[in-house]
């Protein structure tokens, strides 16, 4: 799925452990490096140049790992030892040949679905917020 590592960053912890929990079950893990705290440089490109430059740095945390010896790499954005441990593996698992992905392509769904209910609702909240100056002008 290509918003895979989207999904995976944004979706509730909870679920995303308890998934990773089952899945665990039926292959062979090997922590390669536990999760731990970094600072990785953030890049971005000006819009006026186009040349990439760097805006500073953000607290990540990374982590890697196997999976039936395929090699899973997970970053994330602030202090989410267990999130980066899940993306890890399921960068692993998603590579693996002999599973069943329906049962990932389905989570996912499911997750990006979620995902998207709740920006919904929490841009219709924003938009309630929002001034309408024609109205104004009318009183």
């Amino acid at each position: 799925m290509q918003d895979q590592d989207y999904i995976l960053c944004e979706c509730e912890l909870q679920p995303l452990e308890a998934f990773v929990v089952t899945l665990e079950e039926t292959v062979e893990v090997k922590l390669v490096k536990e999760p731990a705290l970094c600072m990785t440089m953030v890049q971005a490109e000006d819009s006026v140049e186009f040349q990439p430059f760097y805006l500073g740095e953000a607290l990540t945390t990374e982590c890697e790992l196997l999976v039936n010896g395929i090699r899973g790499i997970g970053i994330c954005l602030g202090d989410e030892p267990v999130r980066a441990y899940c993306i890890a593996f399921m960068d692993a698992y998603t590579q693996l040949r002999d599973v069943n992905m329906q049962v990932v392509i389905d989570f996912l769904s499911q997750q990006s679905d979620i995902i998207e209910h709740n920006a919904k609702i929490e841009n219709d909240l924003i938009l309630r917020t929002k001034v309408d100056f024609k109205l104004m002008e009318q009183d």
